[in-house]
């Protein structure tokens, strides 16, 4: 575990939240700041019409991606980074959220622009552009077998490991069980492919994002006197380099920077290049029709779904109650919902996780269609996601997130490189999207 934790903060270094940061803002330019005029284009992007054959609509498309983003790391990661970071780590989040609206928003205009078919499917990500636009079909062969690998640990092991630790927390179910039998329910959606993926992303992802919100705004008027303060902590808590002096930055902070950047990353992807492959796969005329809907994801996974869970710790003040993880966002629900919290954040978990799986499954089975150009390894791979799945028990959940955060960094590096690289195409697609 200490191996673990400290190649995860050499990953997660000031090199690389500085990279991200850079990006963000950089991207932000390009964009045109897309922070600012994508809610007005919002409802244009979600009326795109149209899904031709072996493709799926734009809606599909952004609840695949959703699905992918909304998982785990919403409960136990914002949990975790609270934990190992403190409450500032809260804000470093919402500043990675902030710069990511646009690096998603420039992956996905290039994941679109890019985008090529194979089989008579559309098919686009990073692994697409580092190929056809930036020409680095090695950095691009390097981001499927990462990706692949991703979505086996952060896509399958570790949102299994969840359902597990949530499901047996309020069951005499065991976790090995419970994991098999996730397996069991995920199969059939799997082996359908692609669309079938799609199509349960779009009944599961708005239905488990309103369960969760309703009960968090529940906690939330509930306390509704301590939210101020609570933002305030977050806020002072952020900006403690200031009164140490000197500049210098104490382990703490430096681990509040790099745990609130790795957990926004984790959670939105924004820079990883995983939610890209969705909106590569989908119908969608324009790029920038299709890159709003990234930025929009973005705000409501971690400004929404994120911020409501770090509120609802810091302001029924379980954060100093020693529980961790999972644990601790059950912990701070039980103020309000007492001994039910085990249960509402144990089916909440399951909805989560279990469309996280489907949306990384679909990752996963895009890079392989990129390595092989069809789909005769989507078999193996299924029968080695469902092993990830049932087997993810034997394993603890807070290893399973460091080793999610590693696969984050490792698959972000070549993304953010073609990103670089063709920033210029970003600006040209916004610039002409804007003057429509």
């Amino acid at each position: 575990m200490k191996l673990l934790l400290s190649i995860r903060y050499a990953l997660w270094g000031p090199f690389t939240v500085l990279l991200f940061v850079l990006t963000g803002v950089y991207m932000s330019f390009c964009s045109g700041f897309v922070q600012i005029w994508c809610v007005g284009r919002l409802g244009r992007q979600l009326r795109a019409g149209g899904t031709a054959a072996g493709g799926i609509s734009p809606l599909q498309a952004l609840f695949t991606s959703l699905g992918g983003t909304l998982g785990v790391g919403n409960l136990a990661g914002v949990a975790a980074a609270i934990t190992l970071g403190g409450p500032g780590a809260v804000f470093y989040m919402l500043l990675a959220a902030f710069f990511g609206m646009a690096t998603k928003f420039a992956e996905i205009v290039l994941a679109v622009r890019f985008r090529e078919r194979v089989n008579g499917a559309p098919l686009g990500g990073p692994m697409v552009y580092l190929t056809r636009g930036a020409c680095h079909p090695a950095l691009a062969k390097l981001f499927c077998v990462c990706c692949v690998l991703a979505s086996l640990g952060t896509g399958a092991m570790t949102q299994s490991g969840a359902i597990a630790e949530a499901v047996s927390a309020v069951t005499p179910l065991s976790p090995l069980l419970v994991s098999i039998v996730t397996a069991a329910l995920a199969y059939p959606v799997l082996v359908g492919g692609s669309r079938a993926i799609a199509r349960a992303s779009s009944v599961l992802v708005p239905l488990m994002t309103a369960l969760y919100l309703f009960g968090g705004v529940l906690v939330l008027v509930t306390f509704h006197d301590r939210i101020v303060p609570a933002l305030t902590l977050i806020l002072t808590d952020a900006l403690r380099p200031a009164s140490a002096g000197g500049g210098l930055l104490g382990i703490v902070t430096a681990h509040a920077v790099s745990d609130g950047f790795a957990k926004g990353v984790f959670s939105n992807e924004a820079g990883m290049g995983s939610a890209p492959i969705a909106h590569g796969c989908a119908d969608s005329i324009s790029p920038c029709d299709e890159g709003v809907l990234g930025a929009v994801e973005v705000f409501v996974d971690t400004c929404v779904v994120c911020l409501l869970t770090a509120l609802v710790i810091l302001v029924t003040g379980t954060q100093h109650s020693g529980a961790t993880g999972l644990a601790l966002t059950t912990h701070a629900f039980s103020s309000v919902f007492g001994a039910g919290s085990g249960i509402f954040i144990c089916v909440t978990v399951c909805f989560l996780a279990f469309s996280t799986i489907l949306g990384w499954s679909f990752y996963g089975l895009a890079c392989l269609r990129f390595l092989t150009g069809g789909d005769r390894l989507q078999k193996p791979y299924l029968v080695l996601l469902m092993l990830s799945v049932a087997l993810a028990a034997h394993f603890p959940l807070d290893t399973l997130l460091l080793l999610a955060d590693l696969a984050a960094a490792l698959m972000a590096f070549p993304n953010l490189i073609g990103l670089w690289t063709l920033a210029p195409i970003v600006r040209a697609e916004t610039d002409k999207y804007l003057k429509k």
